[in-house]
């Protein structure tokens, strides 16, 4: 049996960052949740490591990302002294640092999910989010370098346009599903048809107007993979998505594409506690669109930037931009798209977010009771996590049977959902509801819970995600080491 080497470079990255062993795991565990992997690492995981136990990855690329975070410079995992020389398939994706922002291949982006490791995307499931990776371009720094770029095919085969009108019907199918569905129902379907269906025509032969068209239709489809992603709390492989998207949107000229992207990855920071990532993807989504949005995708970018705002503590520059937001909305005439959706019912739950961020509590229920009540009956998944919100908010507020009333219209939505984020909702409302017990109205609410399967479980679905056997996997082999994690 070979002797292990006491791991240096993890025990020079500690007393670089004067953490404790027991201060990295939990740093670690912060990163894996946001990658959908609830890690329990404690300080004799750290003690095994220094001494030379290797984990599986992905951890140790959420160890550097872990550094990086505290050193705010770049940490590979490579620098840990974790890296395994059999990497069991799983390999890092890498997004393109500014200056080789056009050399990345999107086709290879799109096609990361089966060609890392076997069971197609699970290792991109289980890929970390990276703060250094939203360091990406503004739109006037890519203004001039994208003039004379040319898309480089690599087959001799020709996309015909009724391949392209294919894809393009794919977006409302997608968007529809994951509106009514959540994102957990379809996005492991989307992305083996992007990677087998998609990728494959953009390396095909095209005219210019084909080309375009079908590079607007692989967009829309991308964005729509990460945010269905980023609903199942798989933060990573939406943050992948996204950086993909805004690859494509550069490739078009597609100012306006690339301001929602940015702005999809400035909620996705905000909702990890990262507000000034947030704040400064919001502005430059803005800048962005400033010359091309129409009012309707005006108000969707400018309402994000008052929430990021309002979550970094800049309650002033909140209200400013939330008054414009609604503005934009008011001269809105056309109907909403699949992609950036934004009306009235979706303003009303950012103006809940930036007052309940500002104390107003009141102020912030009666948003969300407007929210829902112009919510479309097809928005199942927004009128759930809504209908959450509005319910915790009243409980806050002292009325525990206007919050248990709003919970049960919030069950009836429930059973036909599978998101994460609304998963967490549930069990949110199973631990408030938990020292209330002889209330007559809880007591309803957990009769009604338990008419639906059972108070205290998932949907089967989030007991059997695509991340499980790479975390089972973790498990197995770190069971075998006494003390561990």
């Amino acid at each position: 049996m070979a002797r292990r080497v006491p791991n240096t470079r993890l025990r020079e990255l500690l007393a670089e960052t004067g953490w404790t062993g027991d201060a990295l795991a939990r740093a670690i565990n912060a990163v894996g949740a946001e990658a959908g992997m609830p890690l329990r690492y404690g300080r004799s995981s750290v003690a095994h490591w220094l001494s030379g136990m290797r984990p599986w990855p992905p951890v140790p690329e959420l160890v550097a990302e872990a550094f990086s975070r505290k050193l705010r410079c770049p940490v590979s995992a490579g620098d840990t002294g974790l890296t395994r020389p059999d990497t069991d398939g799983t390999a890092r994706i890498p997004a393109p640092r500014r200056d080789q922002w056009w050399d990345v291949d999107v086709v290879s982006q799109l096609l990361a999910p089966q060609e890392v490791g076997a069971g197609g995307s699970a290792p991109l499931a289980s890929r970390g989010y990276r703060l250094a990776d939203l360091a990406v371009p503004n739109w006037s720094e890519l203004a001039e370098a994208r003039q004379g770029r040319i898309w480089t095919t690599k087959s001799m085969e020709k996309v015909e346009r009724w391949q392209v009108r294919s894809v393009a019907t794919m977006v409302g199918l997608f968007s529809d599903t994951d509106f009514a569905f959540g994102g957990g129902h379809a996005r492991l379907e989307l992305s083996c048809y992007l990677a087998a269906s998609v990728a494959p025509l953009l390396r095909a032969a095209a005219t210019p107007t084909v080309r375009r068209e079908l590079l607007t239709a692989t967009s829309r489809l991308t964005y729509l993979c990460g945010f269905m992603y980023f609903d199942d709390d798989l933060h990573g492989a939406a943050q992948h998505y996204y950086l993909t998207n805004l690859r494509l949107a550069a490739e078009l000229g597609d100012a306006t594409g690339y301001a929602v992207t940015l702005r999809a990855l400035s909620g996705e920071a905000r909702l990890l506690g990262h507000h000034r990532e947030a704040v400064r993807l919001a502005e430059a989504a803005v800048d962005a669109a400033a010359r091309t949005a129409g009012p309707e995708t005006s108000a969707f970018l400018f309402g994000q930037l008052a929430v990021a705002h309002a979550a970094d503590g800049n309650h002033q520059d909140a209200v400013r931009h939330l008054i414009t937001a609604e503005r934009h909305l008011d001269r809105a005439r056309e109907a909403p798209g699949p992609i950036g959706r934004c009306h009235v019912a979706s303003l009303a739950h950012q103006q809940a977010a930036v007052r309940a961020k500002m104390g107003d509590r009141r102020g912030a229920i009666e948003a969300l009771t407007v929210s829902v009540r112009l919510r479309p009956a097809a928005e199942r998944r927004s009128r759930a996590i809504t209908l959450a919100r509005l319910a915790e908010l009243q409980l806050d507020d002292g009325d525990l049977e206007a919050a248990c009333g709003t919970w049960q219209r919030f069950l009836l939505d429930y059973p036909y959902l599978r998101s994460r984020r609304v998963s967490r909702a549930h069990a949110a409302m199973r631990a408030r509801v938990r020292p209330h017990q002889n209330n007559s109205a809880v007591i309803a609410l957990r009769r009604t819970m338990g008419a639906l399967g059972g108070s205290g479980q998932q949907p089967a679905y989030a007991r059997a995600s695509s991340t499980d056997d790479h975390r089972d996997r973790l498990r197995r082999s770190e069971r075998a080491v006494p003390g561990s994690g």
